[in-house]
């Protein structure tokens, strides 16, 4: 059975049945958790860096100290009865209603609130308290959509699936989070360990640490995560004013513990602190939408994907040579944290920067790491740590440090000034980093052909899971046999990411790994986009009834899922019950007007039904909709009477 699959790719990389409204969540009981205080008893230095950080203060109980908010009433919206904090607001139904903060959420330069809701979820509001200065513009409500008016029903409204903390938020702002969904309610029984990223969220579960010290801590498991050590050192400033590691190759031991919550990713398995980080996610690449064509970041992406292309990953730097890992804070302030590694003697003067001293054009990051604003006020540096390339930026449609700030100039100017600054390359970097590389790989699918396999096929070979990540992206394209042939061998990669790609390309074929990706899915069943991605597989197996019970629990989950909708008509199409199509097809019509596919596919629908005049106004409308696709404006014309 072959039908048309619409799978969703990845839930979330981002509904609400009224059932009793519950408090928020509580810690789970678990002997091997000890808890933040009984880590501070020896580890008092630590957790005074760590108890003013962004992490001790990601999710907090509502309270006079931690509510930083205006809830004083001044905003109608904003206010409080007795102990409890409330919010006014237009509930699912449309109705207003108050409805009690059941936790803070961030601490600057922004904080959210999360509200009670039914089955046992927790909300985040989208009017945020900007906790900035006053003299910085803060110190005031704000909307995270300004100009937007977001009704119920839509996912991005505050009631809705992409503001419920139990699956988009609590993994990375809570410690050892336990979701406890269950469908067949539609509820949550959401527990953690602790309420915020505490000492157990990186170092795992504390207890057989406790016992070795008390055992007066001999030998080398000290019952924590192993970072194992290399040997090796930072040498002395080279001809160029830069240290190079000399020594073992530098595994970075951050990575695994700060890229789980520091990037785009889909969770794919349970996670333990200290865990592969393909093991238990898949990372999302350089994808259009995510990142500018050059790497640069453009959506919220946080800090892997950028970091991964920068030459100081390459050299061996790690998250935690630039960050203290308790507190967060940097290890040293301006200049002189990049001066650890590029002599401040040649670096940080003007003939380098040719900025006047001391002004915000000769720090480095300026030029190597430019901002982005997210959340109307929360400003990230990109962490490629590029070199700025004006001309190169303008080609590709991204923006450049240059222009960034002398916003009257444009890429011809910055580029002149840098030729006359002496830089003898601005042509683009090599895509030297493995991120870069799989992107290029994965982007390959659009353009099956010889020529792509050419480097396909080495890279399904490489020693780099990202690599091979990348190239089975790429096969996707490819028919049935050939997936087989060269994919299949990736069932049995050591990485689980890998394993579960090579999967998903061949589903046909039974396998440790198909279970895997089942299991994956399966961790997401609170998001209709996984119930998709399970009828496609069970189509795609020829379980027709499967496939129909999994469409109709993602619209369960979401009656206004378009995709749902879809796929269940292409199912009964392709199971002998075209005349039930219709339905589904208006339905999913309802749900996304703007949708040219959504009108093409109601165009044939009617063309087989042989009501050709209302097949050719749905074909107009697709092709006025999406005038770059072919099939949309032939069929159209098709049509003329």
């Amino acid at each position: 059975m072959r039908i048309l699959l619409r799978l969703a790719a990845g839930c979330a990389l981002l509904a609400t049945l009224c059932l009793a409204v519950g408090r928020a969540p509580t810690a789970a009981p678990d002997v091997s958790y000890v808890g933040a205080q009984t880590c501070a008893g020896c580890h008092q230095a630590q957790a005074k860096g760590w108890a003013g950080s962004h992490h001790a203060n990601s999710m907090t109980a509502p309270t006079q100290k931690n509510v930083l908010g205006d809830f004083s009433g001044v905003d109608p919206r904003f206010f409080r009865r007795g102990d409890d904090f409330l919010i006014h607001a237009e509930g699912a139904d449309g109705k207003p209603a108050d409805f009690r903060v059941a936790a803070t959420f961030g601490v600057a330069p922004l904080q959210q609130y999360l509200l009670e809701f039914s089955g046992g979820r927790l909300q985040a509001f989208p009017t945020a308290w900007d906790s900035r200065a006053k003299s910085e513009g803060g110190q005031k409500w704000f909307s995270l959509y300004p100009g937007e008016k977001i009704l119920p029903g839509d996912p991005l409204h505050w009631t809705g699936r992409n503001a419920t903390w139990n699956f988009m938020c609590a993994d990375c702002h809570s410690t050892s989070v336990a979701k406890n969904y269950r469908f067949d309610t539609d509820s949550y029984d959401t527990r953690w360990r602790e309420q915020n990223v505490a000492c157990e969220a990186c170092h795992g579960p504390g207890a057989r640490h406790v016992a070795w010290a008390n055992a007066g801590g001999g030998g080398a498991d000290n019952g924590l995560i192993p970072l194992k050590e290399v040997s090796g050192v930072w040498a002395d400033f080279d001809a160029r004013g830069i240290r190079h590691w000399q020594g073992e190759a530098r595994k970075n031991p951050s990575e695994d513990i700060c890229a789980p919550c520091h990037s785009r990713r889909r969770p794919i398995a349970p996670a333990k602190p200290g865990d592969a980080f393909l093991d238990a996610f898949s990372p999302a690449l350089l994808d259009a939408g995510l990142y500018f064509p050059d790497g640069q970041i453009k959506d919220e992406v946080f800090e892997w994907g950028s970091f991964q292309q920068s030459r100081m990953h390459g050299a061996g730097v790690t998250c935690i040579d630039c960050h203290e890992p308790h507190g967060a804070a940097l290890r040293a302030q301006g200049n002189v944290l990049c001066g650890q590694c590029h002599a401040e003697s040649v670096f940080d003067q003007p003939q380098h920067h040719h900025h006047a001293e001391n002004t915000p054009g000769a720090q480095c990051v300026s030029c190597h790491m430019p901002q982005r604003t997210y959340m109307q006020v929360h400003v990230r540096h990109d962490h490629s740590l590029r070199i700025p390339r004006p001309q190169e930026s303008a080609r590709v449609g991204a923006p450049n440090a240059c222009t960034g700030c002398h916003a009257d100039k444009n890429a011809d100017w910055a580029a002149e000034r840098l030729r006359d600054w002496g830089a003898k390359r601005q042509s683009p970097e090599q895509p030297a980093s493995d991120i870069a590389k799989a992107t290029a790989l994965a982007a390959l699918a659009a353009q099956p052909r010889p020529a792509a396999l050419q480097s396909l096929i080495p890279a399904l070979r490489s020693s780099s899971p990202l690599l091979r990540l990348g190239a089975l992206r790429g096969l996707a394209p490819y028919d049935e046999s050939f997936r087989e042939k060269l994919a299949g061998p990736l069932r049995d990669d050591f990485s689980r990411a890998v394993r579960i790609e090579a999967a998903r390309l061949t589903p046909r074929t039974d396998s440790a790994a198909l279970d895997e990706w089942r299991a994956a899915e399966t961790l997401a069943a609170d998001r209709p986009e996984s119930h998709l991605n399970l009828g496609a597989l069970a189509a795609e197996r020829g379980d027709a009834s499967e496939a129909e019970t999994e469409f109709r629990r993602a619209l369960k989950l979401d009656e206004n899922f378009a995709s749902g909708w879809l796929n269940l008509a292409d199912l009964l199409r392709a199971t002998g019950r075209d005349s039930e199509a219709e339905a589904p097809l208006r339905n999913a019509l309802a749900r996304a007007p703007e949708d040219a596919d959504t009108h093409y596919a109601l165009a044939l629908w009617l063309v087989r039904q042989k009501r050709l005049a209302e097949a050719r106004t749905q074909a107009e409308q697709a092709a006025r909709l999406w005038p770059d696709d072919a099939r949309f404006g032939q069929l159209s014309r098709l049509l003329r009477p």
